[in-house]
């Protein structure tokens, strides 16, 4: 674990000195006023219909929490709060098991409608479970049995135990379309540039594509105090360079920026806010098993020599000390290092060049180095799986995710694994090129919630919604499928241990660390927190102020 090349840390350097501030946004947007906070961000939806297979950005949820709200939300700490719920819903049955909600008296549409029980039945069960709707995952939905509707109260009976049904019935993750606008259209068409209504603080405004979305103040939301401003606008910068230069010549006042080295610099100035804390969400490499990726990753002493290939101790050190010193890294896929649970379970692959030589040697590779080498360029073959030649997926524009896949490149080149760099903007990635699984290695941040693990069958199980990657092991999809339908959370903790230790062994994917999240405001701003859910930054919209 203590091995490091000292040929790699120098080029990282020598990348990193480059990184100097390009030149400033081109003119164009609106800059801030009174009223209005401008919020920079680097990707841009492909449509405001989220949690779609064609849209499943992290960035849409950041517009649409606040337009289409659930029940409840989470906090910047995690924990649940009241939204358009009156009260927090409740287990009153377990078998069959039944859960009852109650909507608040004064939740209403922007356009007048009352918020009630039939738009959870309507905007949320009926859509979800609907065959002809390319959504994300219909985990939990499909195990409704009804949604009885009396008004603005709702009784859910389930098929069977659905563990997470708190998350599902808060409708925190998907959020709950409006009955009325929904009801007998297209789900695969809704929302593609506009959102009609709102139930929540702010409802869409215009979106000038390419450039920004802007939402405005719902003078009808009442369920929780009203937003302060008159407006938010999301303004999209993909060039990492540009998009911090804007905030600092005052072009907008919050962001909420994946990690990046030019936090550094925030951190040093006085007339900005910096927060961050370790968040649910984790950074990995997902390993592509089915027929669009190379039969070699299907062998598991290569992914082994992947494991053991790459120094991700040495990434943390040599690309977050500046903006997250200690970082550690990530031994599990399932537990944030954080969390109760928690098993360094991928721990027994160290970093170890020469073992992973020696292994590759041992089941008859050739063409390799024979020993560990910066300037190799001798790429080894395997008997029946060709050259150990891998394409490697992640977004475009992010630099500090081109510096990991540089390091990561150059550290598999010195052991004879090649990869060849696929960067794609991030709907193209995420909307197309993940789901179809058209891909070989791939990395990308995973943004979750403490009740994510629960449904981890959707990631890692046989024929999961979720999982791109192919990973099948029928031990491993039972434990997962018996979590999904465990209440006692210390069983679920064991079996998802259990099942852990056998992903170990299979290492569908590679964990890196748990991503600290952060946000930047400028001083002029007030009230911007750093989130730890998927639910971002926004969860607190209505409390933004700026002088």
């Amino acid at each position: 674990m203590r091995k490091r090349s000292y040929v790699l840390l120098a080029g990282v350097a020598a990348i990193a000195a480059s990184l100097v501030v390009g030149p400033a946004a081109t003119a164009g947007p609106e800059r801030a006023q009174a009223g209005t906070v401008v919020f920079i961000h680097d990707q841009e939806p492909p449509s405001l219909r989220p949690n779609w297979v064609d849209n499943s950005l992290y960035a849409t949820s950041l517009v649409t929490n606040n337009i289409f709200l659930g029940g409840m939300i989470r906090d910047n700490n995690a924990n649940w709060v009241l939204r358009n719920f009156s009260s927090k819903p409740k287990l009153v049955k377990r078998s069959p098991m039944t859960v009852t909600f109650q909507v608040h008296p004064k939740a209403v549409w922007s356009d007048g409608r009352p918020v009630t029980c039939n738009d959870w039945r309507v905007g949320g069960w009926q859509l979800f479970i609907n065959p002809a709707n390319n959504v994300v995952s219909r985990t939990g939905w499909e195990d409704v049995r009804s949604v009885n509707c009396q008004g603005k109260k709702g009784t859910v009976v389930f098929k069977k135990v659905y563990a997470d049904w708190e998350s599902l019935i808060a409708g925190n993750s998907s959020g709950i379309f409006p009955a009325h606008i929904v009801q007998g259209q297209d789900g695969n068409k809704l929302f593609e540039s506009s959102i009609p209504v709102s139930n929540g603080p702010w409802k869409f405004q215009s979106w000038q594509k390419g450039v920004q979305i802007t939402v405005v103040k719902n003078p009808r939301f009442t369920v929780a105090p009203a937003m302060k401003l008159d407006r938010v606008v999301f303004r999209y910068i993909a060039d990492t360079n540009a998009r911090f230069q804007a905030l600092k010549a005052g072009e907008g006042q919050a962001m909420e920026p994946q990690g990046q080295l030019q936090i550094a610099d925030f951190l040093k100035d006085s007339n900005f806010k910096v927060e961050s804390r370790a968040g649910y969400s984790y950074e990995h490499l997902d390993i592509q098993f089915g027929p669009k990726g190379p039969a070699a990753l299907r062998a598991p002493y290569v992914r082994q020599a992947l494991m053991q290939g790459i120094n991700r101790p040495q990434i943390a050190s040599a690309l977050w000390q500046t903006i997250a010193p200690g970082l550690p890294t990530l031994q599990s896929l399932i537990f944030k290092t954080f969390e109760k649970g928690y098993t360094p379970v991928f721990k027994k692959y160290p970093f170890n060049q020469n073992r992973v030589i020696s292994l590759l040697k041992g089941k008859g590779c050739t063409g390799g180095p024979d020993k560990p080498s910066a300037s190799n360029s001798s790429i080894f073959s395997c008997p029946g799986l060709g050259k150990l030649s891998f394409r490697f997926s992640t977004t475009a524009g992010n630099q500090l995710r081109a510096l990991t896949f540089e390091i990561i490149q150059r550290q598999l080149k010195s052991v004879g694994i090649e990869l060849v760099p696929r960067f794609q903007p991030a709907g193209l990635l995420f909307g197309t090129t993940l789901p179809s699984s058209d891909w070989d290695i791939i990395m990308f941040t995973w943004n979750q919630s403490p009740a994510s693990k629960i449904t981890s069958n959707d990631l890692y199980a046989c024929g999961g919604e979720q999982n791109y990657g192919n990973y099948c092991n029928r031990r491993v999809t039972s434990l997962l499928n018996q979590t999904a339908v465990t209440l006692d959370e210390a069983q679920r903790t064991k079996l998802l241990n259990q099942a852990e230790a056998i992903m170990a062994n299979d290492i569908p994917s590679i964990p890196m660390f748990v991503r600290p999240v952060f946000a930047i405001s400028s001083k002029k701003m007030k009230g911007l927190t750093a989130p730890t859910t998927q639910e971002g930054s926004t969860w607190n919209a209505n409390a933004w102020g700026v002088s």
